[in-house]
């Protein structure tokens, strides 16, 4: 972020009970707030507006400067992708216990079973 002119504004925050992602605020070189997500399992980078860190939806939006973190060998997640509804080819890398996670929480969104906040 530093790289294009945006600055940290927050500690990382990583995973932990009720979230399986890293999350950091940054504010852009224009003065936009941002969140950073991270999921490591998945080296997947995605970003959302800012809110409560602990609210159930996140808001995606695309990653500002995203080609610095594909230069990176992180995959890029956009909000398109994020926002599609859950689908069944979706589940099919995912264990048992992953599944039951999804049954039981029934997330909507891809981006809500790739930045989860399963127990």
């Amino acid at each position: 972020m530093r790289a294009s002119g945006g600055t940290v504004t927050t500690p990382v925050e990583e995973p932990s009970v009720g979230r399986n992602y890293y999350w950091v605020g940054v504010r852009l070189r224009d003065g936009v707030e941002v969140s950073l997500l991270f999921n490591a399992a998945a080296s997947l980078v995605a970003a959302a507006e800012p809110q409560d860190r602990h609210s159930a939806t996140l808001m995606f939006v695309d990653v500002p400067a995203g080609n610095s973190f594909s230069e990176a060998g992180l995959r890029v997640a956009t909000a398109a992708e994020l926002i599609q509804p859950l689908s069944d080819s979706d589940l099919r890398f995912l264990t048992e216990d992953e599944r039951r996670d999804v049954a039981y929480h029934r997330p909507d969104r891809l981006g809500d079973l790739l930045f989860n906040w399963f127990d």
